[in-house]
């Protein structure tokens, strides 16, 4: 069901602008109930920006946007800092707002805000009827990747008033998801929505003191936060509390199993399924060598065991949640779980927990390895072009400013106010999350999942066994073949060829 959310500049105009007033110091333990603080706290909108556009005024047209409904997949990604239609006391909800009132005041462009659950299938039906009815579309990464592949949104490096090498731009993104060194998609600061979908980790402090283990921010800190560290507090928790000598939800155990863990944890140890050559053709790289399958093994064995992980796609009953995810989430906040794997999206599941939680960066594969890898969810909204503008100069203008603002006004609140501020408790979390975000991964191989290489290991382990290597060597062979179609659909878009 779509909700069409218009701006109404005329109105907007006539909002007068609050009166700034911020906290110059960051409390460790948040000083305010999440589910009741209301308090208004003022925020300035700029006079001066350190962004000057080419235009200066945009005549009071509104930037069309189609995003994510809230229906969608329970809500979880739903684009809602896109637009909101008056100011709130929530903080984030009024950097939102303010956003919105900066683009009027500096640049005379308003916002009109549609939301679907499939926005990109939207597009492509008004591109295939030549009908330009938004400028910009935000849509699941999983969804959108096929819909630029079928030529619905235009190229974003060849949009001059667009610079995507702008601190704004998520520069991770910008690397990892060109294809044919072409770019159809992308996100940054103009969302937070791609911070939410950041794959990190959640751990039970009081479980873990309980156990006298090892600070897991000091194993961070000393570049010691390994697969290996993350397996050994995992085995460490096991209780089975019902004394019926079998596995289930109520025992307390290092985590529980669910789709998508194997895929998480790989990536998190630097094991890709596609990498960029030089070219912007994606090559596949899973598991091409004698350590690659060292750590599907470690990482598979340690999701089977039964001493570790539940598999929560046993269950039937949701425990009155609207799903088995959500579920199994509860218990890790009634502290039957060491560690859930969970982006920001859901921080706010654990506001009431009695238990203290921290958050961390997903573990290396070991000391070796130069950097962390947090993957982002394939249902994440990014954003494109539809290709339906004759020019799109003018909604590239707007696209920058509109990140610009949300660098300086949107992010910030988020991660520092929200985040860091009201829902971590301690200043360790915080400085967690700093690592994650600036670590995100953006994987084609993930998103495409060329020859259905994402089941196998999922289909196996969700079974209780380990998957087979030669399933995984028979695609080596095929998929040359696979990618090549993709980068061809791609480098041919807007073609004679397409």
């Amino acid at each position: 069901m779509k909700r069409i959310l218009a701006m109404l500049l005329a109105v907007l105009m006539l909002v007068p602008v609050l009166a700034s007033c911020t906290d110059d110091e960051t409390p460790d333990t948040p000083d305010t109930d999440p589910a009741t603080d209301t308090k208004v706290e003022d925020t300035t909108v700029p006079e001066e920006t350190g962004l000057t556009l080419a235009k200066t005024d945009f005549g009071g047209t509104n930037l069309r946007v189609l995003g994510v409904s809230e229906e969608y997949n329970y809500g979880y990604y739903q684009t809602g800092d896109i637009w909101i239609e008056t100011e709130q006391a929530d903080p984030f909800e009024r950097s939102v707002y303010i956003r919105l009132q900066d683009c009027i005041n500096k640049y005379n462009f308003g916002v009109e805000y549609t939301s679907s659950t499939s926005p990109i299938n939207d597009v492509a039906s008004l591109v295939s009827g030549g009908l330009d009815q938004y400028d910009v579309v935000f849509s699941q990464w999983n969804q959108i990747w096929q819909g630029a592949r079928g030529g619905n949104l235009l190229d974003l490096r060849e949009i001059e008033s667009i610079d995507l090498n702008n601190s704004w731009w998520d520069q991770n993104a910008n690397t990892q998801l060109s294809i044919a060194n072409r770019m159809f998609y992308t996100t940054g600061d103009i969302t937070t929505v791609d911070d939410r979908c950041a794959r990190a980790l959640y751990f039970n402090k009081t479980l873990a003191a309980a156990h006298d283990m090892e600070s897991p921010y000091e194993l961070v800190r000393n570049n010691q936060w390994t697969l290996e560290k993350f397996a050994e507090m995992c085995r460490m928790v096991y209780d089975d509390v019902n004394g019926d000598g079998n596995t289930d939800i109520d025992d307390v155990l290092g985590f529980f199993r669910e789709s998508g863990q194997f895929n998480y944890l790989m990536t998190a140890m630097d094991e890709h399924y596609s990498e960029l050559d030089e070219n912007g053709l994606p090559v596949y790289t899973f598991m091409q060598d004698a350590e690659g399958v060292t750590k599907m093994e470690t990482v598979s064995n340690l999701l089977i065991d039964e001493k570790v992980s539940y598999n929560i796609h046993n269950l039937t009953d949701f425990g009155g949640y609207s799903n088995r995810f959500a579920y199994a989430r509860s218990k890790f906040a009634a502290g039957k779980q060491l560690f859930t794997i969970g982006g920001a999206l859901v921080i706010t599941e654990f506001a009431d927990m009695e238990d203290a939680f921290g958050i961390l960066p997903m573990p290396k594969w070991n000391t070796d390895q130069s950097r962390y890898f947090h993957i982002i969810d394939t249902p994440c909204p990014m954003m494109g072009i539809p290709n339906t503008k004759a020019d799109a100069t003018d909604v590239g203008y707007m696209l920058e400013y509109f990140s610009y603002e949300g660098q300086q006004t949107i992010s910030p609140t988020f991660k520092d106010r929200m985040l860091k501020r009201r829902y971590a408790q301690d200043s360790d979390s915080g400085d967690m999350l700093d690592i994650i975000y600036a670590n995100k991964c953006f994987d084609l191989g993930f998103v495409a999942n060329w020859g259905g290489i994402l089941s196998i290991a999922d289909g196996a382990i969700l079974a209780g066994r380990l998957p087979k290597t030669n399933q995984y060597n028979r695609l080596t062979k095929s998929m040359p073949k696979l990618i090549d179609k993709d980068y061809t659909a791609f480098a041919n878009v807007g073609t004679d060829a397409e």
